[in-house]
């Protein structure tokens, strides 16, 4: 059988823990300013794909289009959105990586790898909005 309070503490300690791990992952400067610009980033990338998401008509959407292939992806214009879920699944992903590895040896280095690659990746999403944007209004 399970014992109630065997249960509680279990989640009292796992509660302390991560409450431990919280603080050392944002008491560093950069985990604060790295997890600031991706959230920036990724709410930027929303925005675009809100707007453009109003602009275009009911009608089928370019996705995206090849120098040597011309359109190669059409879909409906909800799929904009899978572009701002996948940045902020990243930045949820490398949270929760990084609350993991909070009270590791090479914490820092591997907060600098974590927080460089969501930084690139919303970055590189939102430039992938502005192509869509480009392809479908020139």
């Amino acid at each position: 059988m399970f014992s109630t309070g065997k249960i509680s503490y279990n989640l009292a300690i796992f509660r302390n823990n991560l409450a431990g791990a919280w603080n050392e992952v944002f008491s560093w400067s950069f985990s604060r300013w790295g997890v600031a610009v991706a959230l920036g980033l990724n709410l930027l990338n929303w925005l675009a794909s809100f707007f453009l998401y109003r602009s275009l008509g009911d009608e089928l959407t370019v996705l995206h289009y090849n120098v040597d292939f011309g359109i190669d992806l059409i879909g409906h214009r909800i799929q904009l959105f899978i572009n701002p879920a996948l940045g902020l699944s990243l930045i949820i992903l490398n949270l929760v990586m990084l609350l993991f590895f909070a009270r590791q040896k090479h914490f820092k280095f591997v907060s600098y790898l974590l927080w460089s690659t969501a930084i690139l990746a919303n970055l590189f999403l939102l430039l992938g909005v502005l192509a869509v944007y480009l392809i479908n209004f020139r």
